[in-house]
């Protein structure tokens, strides 16, 4: 079984991107249940350290604009890159000082046909094509015009990693990047008198794919802009949410020790106490996480947090250091130096991963990060997550409601609402207080609970199974 995938951000970076990291997980899961994926993203200078370690494996030149490229590679065999410095040896990968390149269209219709020809020239044959985010969106639309003799009657998998990017550009430059003027309409590619790569992705695709069926329902009940929820719920039967997942030997703490989860936890919890020095005395510890995919959370926790306080929670902050909102918190957290501390986000996953190691309850409130991976990730350290029943992966847990045989998280109806979120707090610490070895059977099943990336692939190949 043979898969050809491209995406704008994928391979051996330096640091890892949330899609380089999600299409690397795919595409290393691929290969686990032998299924071969030629994944071919950009060849970035500036993202892939020490670059003599890549040599150049092909050269050829694509039949969308009849330009050349190289095809290099690295011992990393899983990684297939699309070399064109003209386009892709830049600062950044879609644009610097807040301005898009003017030329992306240009450039990932570029990376779409380079990897179609590269397929086609290695007499590579794949059963289906799959694309990843609007940078990847192409290689759908292409596979049925410019190389429709090669790969036309092929089912093209498109995944939106996040539905808030794309990109635009005027009906003018429909045939540079290979699309059929004929689909240029309200119910193909058009957004607001222009072209959308979003959309012509969801438009040619066979199946559209979420990372999480949460997400994938938000989408279909969301008032998203230019017609784009209409064209969503007209298109609702290729819509499919597949739960990504989290990679456990980084995220579970206690992988290599397997110590009982309640003893690994109370030495993570000293470790915390010294590194930020504080004492956690008795207090249940809560974290919340606040970055650029944390939604409505810093405005649902600040509505309750002195009422948070009147309850048996030490709360830590997680919070760039330069944001409106770390000031804030900090000023609070001077107020209050007993049960309220901050701490600066850091790049460092190892941070993230002792953080939730020694805290109980991650709050939650409603993240836009579609995957909700920071929920599986608080599980994987044995830390219940306060949330959403309409979050990301909530629909594969079991909520406390009195039952805690089997619960792992604590859900509410709209995790935005301040007073579902506080009202749920009262009943952990309630919990807590009145019957603590129930809480640590609930820490249990948290810590039990699993979604490794080998069950997203299986999904995947189930799905991939019904078209092709």
């Amino acid at each position: 079984m043979k898969f050809l995938a491209v995406s704008p951000e994928a391979g051996d970076w330096t640091k890892l991107s949330p899609l380089a990291g999600a299409v690397n997980h795919l595409t290393e899961a691929y290969a686990r249940v032998g299924t071969e994926v030629l994944t071919c993203s950009p060849f970035y200078p500036a993202l892939l350290g020490d670059i003599s370690a890549y040599s150049c494996v092909f050269s050829g030149i694509e039949h969308l604009r009849n330009m050349p490229f190289e095809v290099w590679k690295s011992p990393n065999s899983l990684h297939t890159y699309i070399r064109c410095d003209e386009y892709f040896a830049r600062p950044a990968i879609y644009g610097e000082s807040g301005y898009s390149y003017s030329d992306n269209h240009l450039r990932f219709s570029f990376l779409a046909s380079a990897a179609l020809t590269y397929c086609a020239e290695i007499d590579f044959q794949p059963i289906a094509i799959c694309g990843h985010d609007w940078g990847g969106a192409l290689v759908g639309a292409l596979a049925k015009s410019v190389y429709k003799d090669l790969f036309g009657t092929l089912p093209f998998f498109f995944t939106v990693h996040n539905i808030t990017y794309d990109f635009h550009v005027t009906e003018q430059e429909i045939e540079k990047i290979g699309l059929s003027r004929a689909d240029f309409n309200m119910d193909g590619y058009e957004f607001w008198g222009k072209v959308s790569l979003l959309k012509a992705g969801l438009f040619y695709a066979s199946k559209v794919l979420f990372p999480s069926p949460g997400y994938r329902e938000a989408m279909l009940n969301s008032n998203l802009p230019g017609g784009l929820s209409g064209f969503l719920c007209r298109n609702e039967k290729k819509l499919k949410g597949i739960q990504f997942g989290v990679s456990y030997p980084v995220w579970d703490f206690n992988i290599e020790a397997d110590l009982p989860i309640e003893d690994a936890k109370r030495h993570a919890r000293k470790k915390l106490e010294a590194h930020i020095e504080k004492n956690f005395d008795d207090h249940l510890v809560m974290y919340c996480h606040l970055d650029e995919e944390s939604g409505r959370t810093s405005e649902t926790l600040a509505t309750i947090l002195a009422d948070i306080t009147k309850l048996n929670f030490f709360v830590i902050v997680g919070v760039s250091h330069n944001s409106p909102e770390g000031e804030y918190y900090r000023s609070v957290a001077g107020q209050n130096p007993g049960q309220i501390t901050t701490m600066d986000i850091s790049p460092d996953d190892n941070e993230l991963k002792m953080v939730l190691a020694g805290a109980d309850i991650l709050f939650a409130a409603n993240p836009r990060e579609p995957s909700a991976s920071l929920v599986l990730k608080a599980l994987a350290a044995g830390t219940v997550p306060l949330t959403g029943k309409e979050v990301g992966c909530a629909n594969l847990l079991a909520n406390y409601d009195g039952d805690f045989q089997n619960a792992n998280a604590m859900l509410v109806d709209d995790a935005a609402a301040p007073d579902q979120m506080l009202r749920k707090l009262k009943e952990v610490a309630d919990l807590f207080a009145a019957a603590p070895e129930n809480w640590e059977n609930i820490v249990r099943n948290a810590y039990r609970f699993r979604y490794e990336w080998d069950r997203t692939i299986s999904q995947y190949l189930i799905t991939f199974g019904e078209c092709c």
